[in-house]
């Protein structure tokens, strides 16, 4: 009997050991849907649908906008319990045209915020541009020529009425440029609790705006010097740290 039990042990010991690495074996399957942003680039109240157009900021003070754009990289999903969903190696390049942009997929369930820097790595800001596609874009060049360390993480440009009264003609209004770039102005933004519900077999939409006219938040526009950061150079003053904290605050939810 003791020989008996000892086969019949050995054997429901080699059977359960089996089953559980057979269990442990079998993949997990996660699944996943896809999830995009939809960015609205705005003055004020007034989505912009138009470059060269007039439009009023909540104070009343003229803007156009002649050129838009901006990266957005190192996005990532924040989850109920805090913990990070990054989307991968997605960068993007916004304008004011195309204003919905693929993230990718991520796993299907509830999250409760987005973060993303507006720039790029640093590993990649210090590459030459090569190929095609949204890295090289010559318009997001602080030079012409492709060169290391050479990217504008944001370009705004476009007029602004400077009176202290806010009464100019539109013909009055006054050029700007903002050329806001290198590794020490990449810009994190992390967005306020608002849940984003990603659902299978549906792509799930994030609505958002990209209010142009924070960055002269602060900015005395009566002195002419506040209305131009083009170069790299220029990206070292004090003007273009206090643009570079108000690209952080342009980002809002549209519902």
């Amino acid at each position: 009997m003791k020989h008996i039990f000892i086969i019949v042990f050995v054997v429901f010991s080699i059977i359960t050991t089996g089953c559980k690495h057979n269990q442990s074996d079998t993949p997990v399957t996660v699944e996943t849907a896809p999830v995009s942003l939809h960015l609205h680039p705005y003055i004020g109240e007034n989505e912009v649908a138009l470059y060269n157009t007039v439009y009023r900021t909540i104070d009343d003070r003229k803007i156009s906008l002649s050129f838009a754009q901006l990266y957005i990289s190192n996005i990532k999903l924040v989850k109920f319990d805090g913990t990070l969903y990054e989307i991968g190696d997605t960068i993007l390049l916004t304008n004011i045209i195309n204003q919905v942009y693929k993230l990718g997929n991520v796993p299907v369930g509830n999250y409760k915020s987005i973060q993303f820097d507006v720039g790029l790595p640093s590993v990649i800001n210090a590459q030459i541009p090569s190929g095609t596609g949204k890295l090289n874009n010559s318009d997001m060049w602080f030079n012409s020529t492709a060169q290391a360390n050479n990217y504008i993480f944001m370009n705004a440009s476009g007029k602004i009425d400077t009176t202290a009264v806010k009464n100019a003609a539109d013909i009055d209004l006054v050029p700007f440029v903002y050329k806001i770039g290198t590794n020490n102005h990449l810009v994190h933004v992390s967005m306020p609790n608002q849940n984003v519900s990603v659902q299978p077999g549906t792509t799930t939409y994030i609505h958002m705006k990209a209010d142009y006219a924070e960055l002269f938040e602060g900015l005395i526009l009566t002195n002419e010097n506040n209305l131009s950061v083009p170069t790299i150079a220029d990206n070292g003053a004090s003007l273009a740290i206090n643009i570079a904290h108000n690209v952080a605050n342009m980002f809002k939810y549209e519902n």
